[in-house]
């Protein structure tokens, strides 16, 4: 067998060739991802690639501090760290037959951004992998990301080694589906204010127009999200944790209210028909996330919209920091699941 290399060449339509005499789109990427000079960027949770191939071993080469996840045909054959710009190699069986295969950005703690230069694997490359007909986009914050799911305690830390986005209820309802998905989550974010007032002036609200959140403020002008590169079915948008959590002042809940209402307007118009699930759940000390996700819920069914849902969730929260460990994120999902298969319309996989 003969190494096959491929190197990033990216156009408008993201595509990537390899070979000498041939050119072909052969990488699907999930998350949002920024594309230019050769490498491609991303910060969100549960950013994937994936490709099909029959091989003995696979290489990737990435920059940036993360953890990786690398599934065969559905199934984790490797996890590993990357520190700096490196090359990892992952030997597998080479049974003669072509495979899916998908790396995944499981971490959300550590630098800014990752880059991915590439990927080469010993033997060759199969057709690309199809889009999938079904495509979810998951709104939240940290218990959204999977933060801390793996600590068995509040106090088990670092964050960078618990966190686990390929165990978020986010990821498992996706990859459940086999839906194409952006998870568009950020720790310590809420809508209009931030867990204790940290960067206030970078809430999820100024975020979400931004391809690559994590990176923002690292560059001149940081590339804005194209909303037509992606059109969410459903949408899940379980936000507002941070707004009423930690030390106060709180947000003003008009004012959440409002940049509520704006954002599914601003949803509704960037994705013509899309579903929404409006997901809350208990906050201390005042619990005032439900009432106020309930109300704006009511609302919009009073102003006539039939395009939502509702669903107040319980979560243990006996990971890392109070979040939910990996337990409470697959109840999470399996709770969620029959609603979003609902408003998807689907039934099966």
């Amino acid at each position: 067998m003969k190494l096959v290399r491929i190197l990033i060449l990216v156009n408008a339509l993201a595509a990537f060739s390899f070979g000498a005499s041939s050119s072909m789109e052969n990488l699907l990427f999930n998350g949002r991802w920024a594309h230019d000079n050769g490498v491609s960027r991303a910060s969100a949770p549960a950013a994937s690639i994936t490709f099909n191939a029959k091989a003995s071993a696979v290489t990737v080469t990435l920059e940036g501090h993360s953890r990786w996840r690398l599934d065969r045909d559905g199934k984790q054959i490797d996890q590993f760290e990357v520190r700096s710009k490196e090359q990892h190699t992952t030997k597998v069986q080479d049974d003669g037959s072509f495979h899916k295969y998908r790396f995944i950005k499981i971490s959300e703690s550590g630098v800014p951004e990752i880059k991915f230069y590439g990927i080469s694997v010993q033997g060759e490359f199969g057709d690309a992998p199809q889009k999938s007909k079904r495509r979810i986009e998951f709104i939240g914050d940290s218990f959204t990301v999977g933060y801390g799911c793996e600590g068995s305690s509040a106090e088990d830390a670092p964050e960078f080694d618990k966190t686990n986005a390929s165990k978020s209820y986010a990821y498992l309802l996706a990859s459940g589906f086999n839906a194409d998905y952006q998870v568009n989550a950020f720790s310590g974010r809420g809508l209009v204010r931030n867990y204790d007032n940290i960067v206030p002036d970078w809430t999820l609200e100024r975020l979400y127009d931004y391809t690559v959140m994590g990176s923002v403020t690292e560059y001149a002008k940081p590339e804005r999200w194209n909303f037509e590169d992606f059109h969410p079915q459903v949408i899940v948008l379980f936000v507002g944790i941070n707004d009423f959590q930690g030390n106060p002042p709180y947000a003003d809940k008009e004012k959440f209210k409002k940049a509520y209402f704006n954002f599914l307007t601003k949803l509704r118009k960037a994705h013509p028909g899309v579903k929404f699930l409006l997901v809350s759940t208990k906050v201390w000390p005042n619990d005032d996330l439900g009432p106020t996700i309930k109300a704006i819920y009511d609302e919009q069914v009073a102003a006539g919209f039939n395009d939502l849902d509702y669903k107040h969730v319980f979560t243990s929260n006996v990971g890392l920091h109070g979040h939910p460990d990996t337990h409470s994120q697959e109840e999470l999902a399996s709770t969620l699941r029959p609603i979003i298969a609902r408003l998807g319309r689907w039934l099966s996989r």
